[in-house]
């Protein structure tokens, strides 16, 4: 145990000179014209107890549990006290006691002769910043020049593992302009990513790279804080803030799975995977809420849960990579390297591998390392999501060119119904008006003073005169026309829809006879239009979509045909038959033919070789006889013409 304040005066004259008699301790001697360093490890004793109450004023009491260090290090647990001690004698001057570790909570030197003390130095993270003697992040104490006793208490809330040597003045200031220049590159390269970043995330509005940001600024304050560096510049006057580096930590690790969440698209591809990862959140909270509580053991929880996270967190991007998420490839080898830097700080920590101070500043080197990597990854999530919006660009652009393209055609289409019927308006407007006269003459019959007979014999020179029987045909051919006009623009309609219902019973020879009154006019007098339509059954199809490839294939018939510079027994060759369970169409033409380059383009979307054509028909007739699970072949010779054959299932 220790003693209160006022017995010390009275218990240092017979515990001090006790002291040499416990251990035979080494005497470190420092020559008068010492410049540089001196690892002084090997001079030093160690004690340890439990469960002691701080007070500065002590040292610890007579005992024969001092031990020389088999290491090369200070080091110690949570949960205890730690004295060191060493014999000095220093012929130097200004020689340092240096530290290596500013993170110690609390730190008490003692420096002692002939049972008297001639310095005490009380520091640590959690003690104001300025009662240092040398301002910098590790612990530096200017040496007495004599014989003495160098006592080192420490306290510290986790694992501590540092280094402790004697240095000149000179070697000391080296060392913090040398220390300094890291750090502040290490600052600028993470305040650089955090501007550069955060104007990304503003022009894309991506949530991971906020997330970044604020992981990036919390990695800054969290490092800073555990090398010393954030309590020199920030809150000299404010240690208490150092106990709560836990919470900025704790604030690095729930930014950086939100981050990875949003990276990965840990929702979508691995669903079980997010609610575990919003446990380690919760739990990172909690320790926060411990923190605020001055529960001692949060960073032993953070520590062991980090570990936990950050092998889950690898194993969870690798299946991740392997369901076809291409970033999660670049984060693997980002994080692998993270990966490596804990394991490695942790078996040092833990002693398994000898200290170096590589290996002390790694992880946290490490860590600009792996943010610079991790912006690397940002930029090519950036890039990815360019390459998305460009593509989801260029699929609304050829969308609507589809669409407009589409329009066109049916408009198109439309056209040709539109213009039968009206072909037929004179003719049904001429012979209905024959047949209101032929009324009128009727009416005249039934009138008094009328001579039946001879009006009759009127009337029948009317209907010779107007040839009745033609007018007949010609009024019930017009009707027709124009119901089967009015029909094929209702097929055109439901062109705009491939519901399922849709899909009907369809009887092919009646669809090509349609369409060819359609186009008997356009054929002219130089085109012979040959049917040879066999008994076939009925398919199974969507309404008015193979009405739309007979029209198209028999349109560019009639084109290719017209494209000849002199026309001459021109044909084109409609046959239909059912063989195997399929049902062949065959649409021949004496056109001016294609090669075979041409063969293999003329189903390509937008390719045409016609000035004005979009390129859409034959590619539209394609999709078309596809979708019905039928197939379309081409067999054509140049000047001789052309055939498309159509295979269709039946079902």
């Amino acid at each position: 145990m220790f003693f209160n304040n006022w017995h010390y005066r009275f218990i240092g004259f017979f515990l001090i000179p006790c002291l040499g008699l416990i251990a035979q301790d080494r005497e470190l001697v420092i020559e008068q014209n010492h410049i540089g360093k001196i690892e002084i490890v090997e001079y030093v004793s160690m004690f340890s107890e439990v469960g002691s109450e701080r007070d500065t004023d002590l040292i610890p009491p007579k005992t024969d549990e001092w031990l020389l260090l088999d290491n090369s290090l200070l080091s110690g647990g949570s949960a205890k006290t730690y004295w060191f001690k060493m014999k000095i004698k220093n012929d130097a001057q200004n020689q340092y006691l240096v530290i290596e570790d500013g993170s110690i909570d609390y730190l008490d030197v003692y420096f002692v002769k002939d049972s008297k003390f001639i310095r005490h130095i009380a520091l640590g993270d959690l003690r104001s910043f300025k009662e240092r003697e040398v301002k910098v992040p590790d612990f530096v104490y200017l040496l007495p020049q004599d014989s003495f006793d160098c006592f080192i208490r420490i306290e510290n809330n986790v694992d501590f593992k540092t280094s402790l040597f004697v240095s000149s003045f000179h070697y000391v200031i080296e060392r913090f302009q040398h220390s300094n220049l890291l750090w502040g590159a290490y600052l600028g390269i993470l305040f650089v990513l955090i501007v550069y970043n955060f104007f990304i995330y503003l022009s894309t509005n991506e949530k991971a790279i906020l997330w970044y940001v604020f992981y990036l600024f919390f990695l800054i304050l969290s490092t800073s804080g555990l090398k010393g560096f954030a309590f020199q510049y920030l809150w000299q006057d404010k240690a208490y803030i150092n106990f709560f580096l836990p919470s900025f930590t704790s604030m690095c690790l729930i930014l950086i799975i939100l981050f990875v969440c949003s990276l990965l698209q840990i929702r979508k591809y691995e669903h079980k995977a997010f609610i575990v990862l919003k446990g380690f959140i919760a739990l990172y909270i909690l320790t926060i809420l411990l923190n605020f509580i001055e529960f001692t053991q949060v960073w032993l929880i953070i520590q062991l849960s980090s570990a936990l996270l950050s092998v889950y967190l690898f194993v969870l991007a690798f299946k991740i990579h392997f369901k076809g998420q291409p970033i999660a490839k670049y984060f693997l080898l980002t994080w692998s390297l993270h990966l490596i830097l804990i394991v490695l700080f942790v078996l040092q920590v833990k002693g398994y591998i000898s200290y170096n101070s590589f290996l002390s500043n790694g992880l946290f080197f490490g860590s600009a390392i792996e943010a610079t990597l991790l912006s690397l990854v940002v930029g090519y999530k950036i890039r990815m999501l360019r390459v998305q919006k460009e593509a989801a660009e260029e699929r609304e652009i050829t969308k609507q060119e589809e669409q407009r393209s589409f329009l066109v055609e049916q408009a198109h289409e439309i056209k040709n119904p539109i213009h039968l019927a009206a072909s037929y308006v004179g003719v049904l407007a001429r012979n209905l008006g024959y047949y209101n006269d032929l009324l009128a003459h009727y009416k005249q019959l039934g009138k008094e003073g009328v001579d039946v007979e001879k009006k009759r014999e009127e009337i029948e020179k009317f209907e010779d005169s107007i040839k009745i029987e033609l007018v007949k045909k010609e009024l019930l051919d017009g009707v027709n026309s124009v119901e089967m006009a009015f029909n094929r623009i209702k097929d055109i309609a439901n062109n705009y829809n491939l519901d399922p219902e849709l899909n009907q019973s369809t009887d092919v020879n009646k669809c090509i006879r349609d369409t060819l009154l359609i186009f008997r006019k356009e054929s002219l007098d130089t085109i012979e239009i040959i049917e040879e339509l066999g008994e076939i059954p009925e398919i199974s199809s969507y309404k008015g979509k193979l009405n739309q490839v007979i029209i198209n294939l028999i349109k560019n018939a009639i084109e290719a045909i017209k494209e000849k510079p002199v026309l001459k027994n021109e044909f084109i060759f409609i046959s239909t038959r059912f063989q195997s369970e399929k049902l062949i169409i065959r649409i021949k033409d004496t056109g001016v033919g294609m090669s075979e380059e041409l063969k293999g383009k003329v189903f390509n979307k937008f390719y045409t070789t016609k000035a004005g054509g979009t390129g859409l028909g034959l590619g539209v007739c394609k999709k078309i006889i596809e979708n019905h699970k039928g197939c379309i072949h081409i067999e054509s010779e140049i000047g001789k013409g052309t055939e498309f054959i159509l295979e269709l299932p039946r079902n």
